[in-house]
Order: C-alpha cells, then structure tokens, then sequence
C-alpha cells in the first residue's frame, strides 16, 4: 500500500515537472524573437560603433519601412494559404505609375505638384494587379506560387517596356521626397506610414470577420467552406491587400530614391516573405501575429545593416537570411508540437 502511494506521488512529481518544463518551452518560443532582437542590437553595437549611432538607427528604420508594408501585405496572403511572389514586381510597375501620374497631374490645384495622385496611382496598380492574381487563383484553382510567378514575369515586362528599361528622373517634385525621406522629429515619416500600415493589418485580422475568414481559410478550407465562408471572394479579398500594400511599399520606395524605376522592388518579394515567416506567419497558412511580422521586418533589417557595416560580403548575407528562415520555420513545428 505504502509503495503504490509513493508511485502516485512520484507520478504527480514527475506530471507537475513536465508541465513546467513545457510551459517554460512556450515562454520562450513566445518571446524568443524580441529575445534575438535584443541580442543582434547587442552584439553588433559591441562589433561596430557606428550600429548604434542615431543616423543609423534611422536608416535603419527608413530601410525598413517599405518592407513593413511588404511584409504586411505578404502575410495576409501566408495566413490565407497562399503565397504571392509578385510583390517586387509590383512595386516596379508602381513606382512607374506613380512618376507618371505625377507628371500628368503637376499644376492641377490641391495636388501637391501632383504628389497625391501619384501616390493614389500607385497603390490602385498595386491593388489591381493584387485582385487579377487573387481572381485566377480563385476563379481557376491555379497553384498560386505558379501564378504569381508568371505575373512576376509579365509585370516586370510591362514596367520595363514603357520606359525602355530607363528610369524616369526628370521633373520629380520636391514634395514628392518627403514620404521617403522626411522626418517628424527624430523619427522618419516612412516609419508612421509603416505603423499606419500594421494598424489597418491588425484591424483587419482580428476585429474583421473577413479577417476571422482568411484565418479559417487557411486553416482549413474545406472546413472554412462547410462552415459558409465564401472561399473565392476571401482569396481575391487575401491578394487585393497584398497588392494595395505592395503599391503602398512601391510608393515609399519611389519617394526615396526619387525615380521611377522598372527594376525596383527586384528581391523584395523573398524578404517580405523571409520578414513574415521569421515573424510567425505560418507558411501553410491559419496562423501569424501582427506583433510577430513587426518584429519579423525589424530583425531582418537589423541583421541586414549590421552585417552591411561590418562588410560582410552580400552573398553571405543570403547564407545567414536564408539559414534564419530555415530555423523559424523548425522553431514554428517544435512549437506546434508542444502545443499538441
């Protein structure tokens, strides 16, 4: 009698240590990221003095901003359960657009030398070009990777062929500067369109059904259409918003360089997706946190500058940006596996 008592209480021990080890796991899966953050912001301040210099801190953040808004609208399509690659491309054709309608609408009254149509402009193509690609996956059942592959393609071509592959630079207003270079104080006034940005997100994602929608669809779809949710109109809806946040990147890209450039934007789709992975996104879909892509966007520019001042060769930089993506997603399926 005394021996199976002391194997239940050696049982309950032994139960009681295991949920505390587990929960201490979830802890630190859970805070995990902004713990690396922390980290790489101490080890390279420490590597390099000029990290922690003030006009680096705001490069830092103004380099970030566009991919915010990238990986924004990239994770609604993740959580949707599809990808879109055709997010650089876009910001191309955008930055072209916005140039053109800028130069078409300089002098009329109220337009800020024809700033705010450019803009308008550019998120509109981004948006269109976001609702064509959600239509023909919906619509035909097409993988989306295959889809927005070829957009990719055909976008650049379009953006290359009205300009005959030569940037447009001439006649660029000053005011058009500001949303990619001008300041609020200390902070850059990208950073605000790039909060801006994540507010809309969070808005969407959880105080929207269409929000609670994408989430379902992700999930599970065929759960998600026998429970009445309308999977072609949330697809198109999923894509539509990478596309007006893709064209809202493109613009904050365009007024800081000040160009229309059709190759801009080249790249940019791989680290939105890396900066929306890192940050929790689950690439199969269901799942992903507002919080988690910020922090996502902020430790892959973070890794970026630091390894820039410390000239690290870029072909490096893809080894590390691309072994940190691997690691995020065996940390997500560790973490469902405790979960589970």
């Amino acid at each position: 009698m005394a021996s199976d008592t002391s194997g239940a209480q050696a049982t309950a021990v032994g139960s009681t240590r295991g949920r505390s080890i587990q929960a201490t796991q979830q802890k630190l899966l859970q805070w995990g990221l902004l713990i690396f953050l922390v980290f790489l912001l101490i080890v390279f301040s420490i590597l390099e003095p000029r990290f922690a210099t003030l006009t680096n801190i705001q490069n830092v953040m103004r380099q970030a901003a566009p991919l915010a808004l990238l990986a924004a609208g990239q994770s609604v399509v993740l959580i949707a359960g599809g990808v879109d690659v055709s997010v650089g491309s876009i910001i191309a054709l955008s930055s072209v657009g916005m140039v053109g309608a800028i130069w078409q609408a300089t002098g009329i009254p109220f337009m800020i030398d024809g700033v705010l149509p450019g803009i308008a402009a550019a998120i509109l193509i981004g948006g269109a070009i976001g609702a064509i690609n959600g239509t023909i996956i919906a619509a035909w059942s097409v993988n989306a990777f295959i889809v927005t592959l070829a957009m990719m393609t055909t976008i650049r071509g379009v953006a290359l062929y009205v300009t005959g592959g030569i940037p447009l630079y001439d006649d660029i207003p000053e005011s058009m500067l500001y949303l990619g270079n001008g300041h609020v104080g200390p902070v850059p006034f990208a950073v605000f369109v790039s909060l801006l940005g994540f507010a809309v997100l969070f808005y969407f994602l959880r105080l929207t059904p269409a929000g609670r929608e994408t989430y379902a669809l992700g999930g599970n779809k065929e759960a998600a259409r026998l429970s009445g949710i309308k999977i072609k109109p949330t697809t198109i809806r999923a894509y539509l918003i990478s596309g007006l946040f893709a064209g809202a990147a493109g613009a904050v890209l365009t007024s800081r360089s000040g160009i229309g450039a059709p190759n801009m934007g080249s790249g940019l789709e791989l680290d939105a997706i890396a900066a929306a992975v890192i940050g929790g996104v689950a690439f199969g879909g269901g799942e992903g946190r507002v919080m988690g892509v910020i922090l996502g966007v902020l430790v892959l520019s973070v890794i970026k500058n630091g390894l820039n001042l410390y000239n690290v060769s870029s072909f490096v930089q893809l080894i590390v940006i691309g072994f940190i993506i691997v690691a995020a997603i065996v940390v997500d399926r560790y973490r469902h596996r405790i979960d589970a």
